[in-house]
């Protein structure tokens, strides 16, 4: 039986939402048949989120109408949404770090045995859950104690154990490896043949393909068209994302390779990495490629001075950093982009230009005193090159959508005019038109003569930026691919090899 037969799970007729200083939804048509898997892209900023936390019940505000099974409702609140069966599970994750799994799978509906919580009861329901997604963690365990990967998996089980009639799930494979996307791919064609109506936001247009009936492309706050997936392309789903064609996006510029910027020798932490040797030269892009617990981000993090090395030395443009602080490292002109925006990356509750010039303020201060105005011309220069929306620099980081917010990052680490900049994940989570503008300007950083790091698991981004590309295997180096020799499946092949250089 077709999604068809079964009927419209979710109906938005007109629907729209207002800011002070700008339109997020902009008199939106959207529609999904339960049994269906609908995909819904566009870039960060496009508006999706925005539609999507209607559905949740984020606004009492919103224009137009929802029906959810041809039933017209007024989502003001996440309970009243919840009670008409609207499942969401966020790219940012929900969980409470201090509880355990089994309180946070079952937040709200706890089995009790009189007054008291029946622990019994609680660990098997919970088991139960963790099994629908793969999982067998001790449900007792704190959250906190888990892996980010596990942790995107309890999430998921936590909303699919309440049973809703449409799901929204965004970016939900953010932060698994290959093996749990294609598990989590299981349980989405389990969810749907039950009739369950599943919206799958994703910047991923290959799992758009793999697991979507049907698409709506989202730009400019409005919808640009809804198509079934066997009438479209991967090329067209990005002319209408951001206008430019997808053979535009991964044309590959070559530059001159100068001096060595960086030598790492003989470098060890305990436990994650050892014996790392490596040299990065001025104009070079280096990736890094390696499976989850390879020892890549933990590498990162030593060259920058945020852990500290066992063994080894480091030396930025001829002089040894070994002993350095991270702050001195930064003000030699080496940064360190971390995977985590939200955690480690940005101050969310200040102002975009304070967060673009934290890395600098020393550079700015007139004695004891600092003053922001110093460096607002460049922040301004900044936002306008990353095409950073909105523009307005007393916006706090935290109102910005995914996308913008890694774009933030990285014009804080290029107002260091760093000599070697550490990029781990540069563009995780973010859409097309982001990614384009964090490797445009990548590259420009090389063209000018930076020495640049890129760890990623996203493999076409490594084929498509990298100059070489070292494998990174049980915290060892196993092999150096020069650009020529790497495609996404050697790379692949030689994460998985056992082989050291």
């Amino acid at each position: 039986m077709s999604s068809e037969n079964l009927g419209l799970a979710l109906r938005m007729v007109g629907v729209g939402k207002r800011y002070p200083a700008t339109i997020a939804v902009d008199n939106v048509d959207f529609e999904v048949y339960a049994g269906e898997v609908h995909a819904l892209v566009g870039e960060n900023g496009a508006g999706k989120s925005t539609l999507m936390k209607m559905l949740a019940g984020s606004f009492n505000d919103y224009t137009g109408t929802i029906y959810v099974n041809d039933k017209e409702v007024r989502l003001s609140s996440p309970s009243i949404a919840k009670s008409y069966g609207i499942g969401m599970i966020y790219q940012e994750l929900s969980l409470a770090q201090p509880i355990s799994i089994a309180e946070n799978l079952l937040a709200g509906r706890l089995p009790r045995k009189g007054l008291f919580i029946d622990r019994d009861k609680m660990v098997a329901q919970a088991k139960r859950l963790l099994k629908t997604v793969g999982l067998e963690l001790d449900p007792l365990l704190p959250v906190e104690d888990i892996s980010q990967h596990e942790a995107q998996l309890v999430e998921i089980a936590k909303v699919v154990g309440t049973h809703p009639c449409i799901l929204v799930m965004d970016e939900p494979t953010s932060a698994l490896s290959k093996e749990e996307v294609e598990r989590l791919f299981d349980i989405i064609h389990k969810l749907r043949n039950t009739g369950m109506a599943i919206i799958y936001i994703s910047h991923h247009l290959p799992e758009i393909f793999r697991i979507a009936d049907r698409v709506t492309v989202m730009r400019d706050a409005k919808r640009v068209a809804t198509k079934n997936i066997e009438e479209i392309t991967r090329e067209e789903i990005v002319q209408m994302m951001v206008g430019k064609s997808i053979k535009e996006f991964y044309k590959k510029e070559s530059h001159p390779i100068g001096k060595a910027l960086l030598e790492v020798k003989d470098l060890s932490r305990y436990g994650f990495f050892h014996g790392i040797d490596m040299q990065v030269h001025a104009g070079e892009i280096v990736g890094i490629c390696g499976l989850s617990g390879a020892g890549r981000s933990e590498l990162a993090q030593v060259i920058c001075g945020i852990e500290k090395a066992d063994e080894g030395t480091i030396v930025l443009d001829g002089k040894p950093i070994d002993r350095l602080t991270m702050a001195q490292r930064v003000m030699l002109g080496l940064g360190y982009l971390t995977e985590d925006r939200k955690l480690e990356g940005l101050a969310l509750r200040i102002e975009m230009d304070e967060n673009i010039l934290s890395a600098v303020i020393p550079r700015m201060k007139r004695g004891i005193v600092y003053n922001k105005r110093y460096g607002r011309k460049m922040a301004k220069e900044l936002v306008e090159e990353l095409t950073i929306y909105p523009t307005d620099l007393n916006r706090t980081a935290g109102n910005l959508s995914g996308g913008n917010q890694q774009k933030l990052l990285l014009a804080k680490w290029m107002a260091i005019n760093p000599k070697v900049l550490i990029l781990d994940e540069p563009s995780r989570g973010v859409d097309v038109g982001a990614k384009m503008t964090i490797h445009e300007t990548i590259e420009r950083l090389a063209r000018e003569g930076s020495a640049v790091i890129v760890i990623s698991s996203d493999l076409p981004e490594l084929v498509r930026l990298s100059d070489r590309v070292i494998i990174m295997r049980k915290g060892h180096f196993t092999k150096i691919m020069d650009q020529h020799e790497c495609s996404e499946e050697s790379l692949l092949l030689a994460a998985n090899t056992e082989v050291e250089v």
